[in-house]
């Protein structure tokens, strides 16, 4: 690929992902939920998390998202209203795609190397493994996400993740790296020793 073309696919990525925050963080300040997100007082740490998330995105699948969320909003829908009513069992499943339950199994599998590998650092920035019925719960959280997409953007996200699971890859241990260097660590590595030592004192 020459490198004006690099530049402009560059540039496209961070539009959308600008785009996807600014309608995320609009939808997510009208939540009312059982269990308030912290971060909705707070737009920067909002950003900071959800950006070190569709920072690894591939731009198709952002672009598929983006078209949700514009569609969403033209019919009136709050995704992250019901992704939190969702989260609370509040409302009955809203999408049953057979992927959503392929993702799932693929990235908890990648939540438990992290917690393994960086048991601090997990501690202090994700959410449990360990079965809960609520939000504070990794795959309950990441279900109730995922059931607000659409067929589009699961079937993208599904072959993303898929070939990653090939491949060896944890997707989830790359964002985990993108928000620890975006909250002004030098590496994962220092983030988990500074947590580690947090945990002791």
């Amino acid at each position: 690929m020459q490198k004006s073309s690099l530049v402009i696919e560059k540039g496209e990525r961070e539009r959308f992902m600008q785009e996807i925050l600014d309608r995320e963080w609009e939808m997510f300040q009208a939540v009312k939920s059982a269990t308030p997100a912290s971060c909705q007082e707070s737009p920067e740490t909002f950003r900071k998390v959800r950006g070190s998330i569709f920072q690894l995105w591939p731009r198709k699948l952002m672009a598929a998202y983006l078209i949700e969320l514009t569609a969403a909003k033209r019919h009136g829908r709050n995704l992250l209203t019901e992704k939190y009513a969702r989260m609370d069992n509040l409302i009955p499943p809203i999408n049953t795609n057979p992927v959503i339950d392929k993702i799932v199994a693929i990235e908890a599998q990648w939540q438990q190397a992290i917690r393994e590998r960086y048991p601090a650092l997990y501690a202090r920035s994700c959410r449990g493994t360990d079965r809960t019925d609520d939000g504070n719960n990794f795959s309950v959280y990441l279900r109730s996400e995922l059931e607000t997409y659409g067929d589009t953007a699961l079937d993208i996200y599904y072959e993303w993740v898929e070939m990653a699971r090939r491949s060896g890859m944890n997707y989830s241990l790359s964002m985990l790296n993108h928000l620890v260097l975006n909250s002004g660590f030098e590496s994962i590595e220092a983030a988990e020793a500074f947590w580690s030592k947090e945990i002791d004192t």
